[in-house]
């Protein structure tokens, strides 16, 4: 008995060790359950946030290429608008070519924005379209909103826009309503808004009413959105009205764009040639 008592006293410790040893075996065992589903609920939070990661950033990629592929598609249908043709129909009095028919005056090159400034005296913006895509010096730059620029520098995969909001930028524009026409250029106060020039004070102009291209410059085919009036003065010692527009297009939030070929516009630069030079 001595014996017995002074081996426990000797191996205590290491007899309290297996003795634990087993009773965690045993609580493991019991547990095994709780264990396995703990186990699967952390894989599979794991691998759900891999897949979800992974899905973003598929779906980022996808969302891109199908927005590039609703550009493309909208600069087709855009070619289709009655805007884009020159109408070769001849009808004044009793004169009626009726064989007559519509041909392709603009196509569109879809482009996207790269780079963009608003808070210059000349600003900017680059695109992702270049000579290889069609795209040419002197070529009227839109969006789905309005006019945006013009083209001013080309390479290879890359071109150079000088932005509406330039103080070198203007371009014809008219009344929607009346046809009334003047210069609309950048006023140099903020990214929303332009002025509109040369409208004689006889003129009927109101807050709201709408401004489009008026088709006589060779950037923009007529009734391209331009904006709306937002303020009109009539001063007593001038002859035209003040009138303050704000610009349909958002120049904070550019992404894609549409390029404008006008495909007429070499003849309409012969016509100027052929013209006796001023003396």
């Amino acid at each position: 008995m001595y014996n017995l008592f002074q081996f426990f006293l000797r191996y205590y410790l290491l007899l309290l060790f297996l003795s634990l040893e087993v009773f965690c075996f045993y609580l493991i065992y019991q547990n095994k359950h709780y264990n396995e589903v703990t186990y699967l609920n952390v894989a599979n939070e794991t691998s759900g946030k891999v897949y979800a990661s992974y899905k973003g950033i598929n779906d980022y990629f996808y969302l891109r290429r199908f927005s590039d592929s609703l550009v493309a598609e909208n600069a087709k249908l855009r070619e289709e608008l009655a805007e884009s043709k020159y109408d070769t129909k001849v009808d004044s009095g009793s004169m009626r070519d009726s064989t007559s028919k519509s041909i392709q005056q603009y196509n569109y090159i879809s482009a996207r924005v790269i780079q963009n400034s608003v808070n210059h005296a000349k600003n900017l913006i680059y695109l992702d379209r270049g000579k290889l895509h069609g795209v040419r010096k002197q070529m009227g730059v839109i969006n789905g909103n309005g006019i945006v620029g013009q083209v001013i520098s080309v390479t290879n995969n890359y071109s150079a826009v000088m932005s509406v909001l330039s103080k070198d930028f203007k371009v014809s524009a008219k009344f929607k309503k009346n046809e009334f026409f003047g210069n609309m250029h950048w006023d140099g106060i903020n990214s929303n808004t332009a002025s509109m020039e040369d409208i004689p004070k006889h003129v009927l102009v109101k807050v709201g009413d709408t401004v489009v291209t008026s088709g006589f410059s060779q950037l923009f085919p007529r009734n391209i959105m331009v904006g709306t009036v937002s303020n009109v003065k009539m001063e007593a010692d001038k002859n035209f009205l003040d009138i303050k527009l704000k610009l349909s297009t958002n120049f904070n939030s550019l992404s894609y764009v549409y390029v404008i070929n006008n495909m007429r516009k070499e003849e309409i630069q012969v016509l100027d040639t052929l013209l006796p030079k001023a003396k």
